[in-house]
């Protein structure tokens, strides 16, 4: 990423400055506009050091690209930082450019991302596009920070402005405020089939429960999702989507599961650390109950991780016995026991799942579970149904 002020944005200055501000900055854009970056700077300089936003943003691109100064990233970054902290869109993005690039301060993606959001959040298209960028090379908990620093920004910008002339920001959005929505978990689910157009994708409940928006990966393509319905009692969700065509998922035509029996849960667990593929973890169903006897979960040795939660649970033909949520408390389970539990991971059963689908109108499939399938065959059978679920906040 390059740190670049576009001449529309020195339009902007333009219209937003103008109606506002002395006439001296209008006389410093039109000096920078024709090259006469001395005048520009002299004209810039005063009204910078009085507390001009727009002319604070200036200077700290003059500093940033030697124009009218000598290149100066730590002065580029010290005057960017005070426009932008009013609320200048073209500042908060450079200074989110500075920090990911590392120029004037230290790299930190986590401000980068914060301050670059801001700017989305005004509409700055660049901004989006280095939003995006930066964001595929961060961890979900780091993007939960950078989101939790520009809000923490937003107020503060907000409570600075709120006894100021609102003519004095006549262009400023309400939306910088409220940045948009951007992911904070990441989870699975699995197709469990079609309606015309129409996909239908089963994961937990817990997953969508707050989200205020919904997508799915599928084949390496993001799909904007809906919430069709929920059960907070059962920790189910259906979703409605446009993912192509795929081969749904089909439970087993046997009635229950048996102990000892064979599973495989596939699923996308701790994205931005592992592998962005399908993930698939073997183990046996260990109890026909789930915590407290709790006759609507199996207990199973397959290893479930964050980001597993709404998977699907296959046996060794490769249909639904249940949908993974959760494991057991490890460390809480030691300071009761004084012992530390190994594979205590629990899944909703398949009778409960198709109730769920039934009550909701939507068709299924229940095939026979005969034949059993080698290890990559499972593999592949779950990639043909199985989605990574993303919930955005």
């Amino acid at each position: 990423m390059k740190m670049v002020i576009h001449r529309t944005v020195l339009a902007l200055f333009l219209l937003t400055a103008t109606s506002a501000f002395a006439a001296d900055f209008d006389k410093g854009l039109r000096a920078y506009d024709k090259g006469d970056y001395k005048t520009a700077l002299q004209e810039w300089r005063p009204l910078a050091e009085q507390g001009n936003a727009y002319a604070q943003g200036m200077l700290g691109f003059m500093y940033n690209n030697g124009k009218g100064v000598a290149k100066d990233d730590g002065q580029a970054v010290a005057w960017l930082r005070k426009a932008a902290e009013q609320g200048i869109a073209s500042a908060q993005f450079n200074l989110g450019v500075a920090y990911a690039n590392g120029e004037g301060v230290a790299e930190d993606d986590v401000q980068a991302y914060a301050w670059i959001n801001l700017a989305a959040a005004q509409e700055d298209e660049g901004a989006k596009q280095d939003r995006t960028r930066i964001r595929q090379r961060m961890t979900p908990a780091q993007i939960a920070e950078a989101q939790k620093i520009s809000r923490e920004i937003a107020a503060q910008i907000e409570r600075s402005q709120s006894g100021t002339d609102s003519s004095s920001f006549a262009d400023a959005s309400d939306s910088v405020f409220k940045p948009e929505p951007e992911m904070e978990g990441n989870a699975s689910g699995f197709v469990i089939g079609r309606d015309g157009e129409t996909t239908f994708i089963v994961t937990n409940y817990h997953v969508v429960e707050d989200c205020a928006k919904v997508t799915v990966v599928y084949a390496g393509k993001s799909y904007e999702a809906s919430v069709r319905a929920k059960d907070a009692n059962s920790d189910l969700a259906l979703l409605e989507t446009k993912v192509p065509p795929a081969r749904p998922a089909s439970f087993s035509s046997l009635s229950r599961v048996s102990l000892g029996e064979a599973v495989t849960a596939a699923g996308y667990p701790l994205q931005g650390l592992l592998s962005k593929s399908l993930n698939v973890t073997g183990g046996n169903v260990s109890a026909l109950a789930g915590l407290g006897d709790d006759a609507k979960h199996l207990q199973i040795t397959a290893p479930l991780q964050p980001g597993n939660s709404g998977g699907p649970l296959l046996d060794a033909s490769g249909n639904v016995v249940g949908v993974a949520a959760g494991k057991l408390n490890a460390i809480a389970a030691a300071e009761l026991t004084g012992d530390l539990p190994q594979n205590v991971n629990f899944a909703i059963k398949a009778a409960l799942v198709r109730s769920f689908l039934d009550i909701h109108a939507v068709d299924y499939q229940r095939l026979p579970s005969e034949t059993k399938l080698e290890p990559e065959q499972l593999a592949e059978r779950a990639r043909q149904f199985t989605v990574a679920v993303h919930c955005w906040k």
